[in-house]
């Protein structure tokens, strides 16, 4: 679960057999999640050199486990197992029990530690408890140095914040493409929806023009996000009791700045519609009788 470019690097500790035996021993009763090299080698250190790098490696965990995106792997991960999350937090127990019990050899040190991990996990296992079942995996290709991963800004969100990589100024009434770096593989049977972030919308006058937006399976290319500046070139004007003109209220531009969340993508699965000719559709179902206001506005 860790990320690869927070993997930290443990010195070769020489560590005596002992510690390699405990180190496997502790091993076991971890989840199984990236990083689990290192976490060996922390747990093989000599007991002066693990209280140095413990905690950082606590820290770094716990930052990696409440990452929505790797609480998302997490459910992907309990799911194709089978495992839920109840499951885990019972497994957490016997793991406490048995270490408390069972291994009186190893350091507590070591013990308290291997604790603290399972409670983290647990502990998001328990976050994900009641949220989606299923996970799609997309392959994401970064096409600019500034991209950022697509993300949940809270695990019960719809949709996934994208970003900008370009500073880019929308004057009034113009319409622009917005680059946001990312090339993406959407699964066969899915769709991506560009929709607007609804602080924007309700603070400013920019719009995504093609709302929903749809990005197809198909498709390979950079995603790019169109957005309107809606506010008028001209937004007023003054005459004074001659006719002349006094004043001109112009509309106002709009800035993107880099790494500015700009839309969010929501997954949808997608039907397929398979069509065929019929005599008349009346004939199917209900009519309800008209449309296009036919049944009022009260």
């Amino acid at each position: 679960m860790a990320d690869k470019d927070n993997i930290i690097e443990f010195p070769n500790s020489g560590a005596p057999l002992t510690d390699q035996k405990e180190a496997s021993t502790l091993l076991e009763m971890l989840p199984n999640f990236e990083g689990q090299e290192e976490m060996a080698a922390l747990l093989a250190l000599p007991e002066e050199e693990f209280k140095q790098f413990a905690p950082v490696v606590l820290m770094e965990l716990e930052r990696s486990i409440n990452n929505t995106s790797d609480k998302l792997l997490l459910i992907q991960g309990l799911n194709a197992a089978g495992i839920r999350a109840e499951d885990m937090i019972t497994a957490g127990d016997a793991i406490n029990k048995y270490l408390d019990e069972e291994l009186g050899s190893i350091p507590q040190i070591k013990k308290d530690f291997v604790k603290q991990v399972v409670a983290m996990v647990c502990n998001g296992v328990a976050d994900t408890e009641g949220l989606a079942k299923r996970v799609i995996s997309i392959p994401v290709e970064f096409c600019n140095p500034d991209a950022k991963m697509p993300e949940y800004a809270h695990m019960s969100d719809s949709g996934l914040d994208v970003y900008a990589v370009e500073d880019v100024r929308i004057n009034p009434g113009e319409t622009v493409l917005v680059k946001t770096g990312l090339k993406v593989a959407i699964p066969i049977g899915y769709e991506l929806q560009v929709r607007p972030k609804s602080g924007r919308a309700l603070k400013t006058k920019m719009r995504i023009a093609n709302t929903p937006g749809t990005i197809d399976a198909g498709y390979r290319d950079e995603i790019g996000i169109i957005i309107d500046n809606i506010e008028p070139p001209i937004k007023d004007i003054t005459l004074d009791d001659e006719g002349k003109v006094t004043s001109i209220l112009y509309g106002a531009a709009m800035n993107i700045e880099k790494g500015d969340k700009i839309a969010q993508l929501v997954l949808t699965e997608i039907p397929k519609a398979y069509f065929y000719q019929v005599e008349q559709v009346s004939d199917i179902g209900e009519d309800r009788g008209g449309g296009f206001g036919s049944t009022g506005v009260k």
